[in-house]
């Protein structure tokens, strides 16, 4: 038996491997990018538990638990605790990433937060921030008028 023809007998079990990996790792880059990115409110983020979206509202409480296990910092969308819509969650270890304390710094404002909505202890959405770039002050949404001639004073 000749070199080439042992090897052109294996040569289809190769292309054969080569296809099946390169189809493995097609899958593997089409499902990391299911995850788009989105913007969600506090109470839409519930339905998307395990994605990486942006959660935009209002902070309605804000809490530091210097005490606690972790020292966390608790944001607190839409209504104040124990009935937010969603909460951020802000590691002691990465307080002092920000210039003014997070508490103080969005307590009653309108933020948007980027990075992977999981649950708490209680099932509730969250949102853990480990850097300072994942939190943008914004304005919220302005209502747009679709009657724009209807505001037009009348002589």
């Amino acid at each position: 038996m000749k070199r080439g023809q042992r090897c052109d007998r294996h040569r289809p079990r190769r292309c054969l491997l080569a296809i099946v990996a390169a189809c493995s790792l097609g899958a593997f880059f089409a499902m990391a990018s299911v995850n788009v990115i989105q913007t969600l409110t506090g109470d839409d983020a519930v339905q998307h538990v395990g994605e990486t979206n942006t959660v935009c509202g209002t902070i309605a409480s804000a809490k530091y638990l210097e005490g606690s296990t972790g020292s966390p910092t608790y944001l607190n969308f839409d209504r104040p605790y124990p009935r937010q819509s969603c909460s951020v969650v802000i590691p002691g270890a990465s307080r002092a990433k920000f210039n003014v304390a997070p508490e103080t710094a969005f307590n009653g404002k309108w933020i948007c937060v980027t990075g992977l909505i999981s649950r708490n202890y209680r099932g509730q959405p969250e949102i853990t921030v480990s850097d300072p770039a994942q939190i943008a002050l914004d304005h919220p949404p302005v209502a747009s008028s679709t009657n724009q001639t209807a505001a037009t004073p009348k002589p």
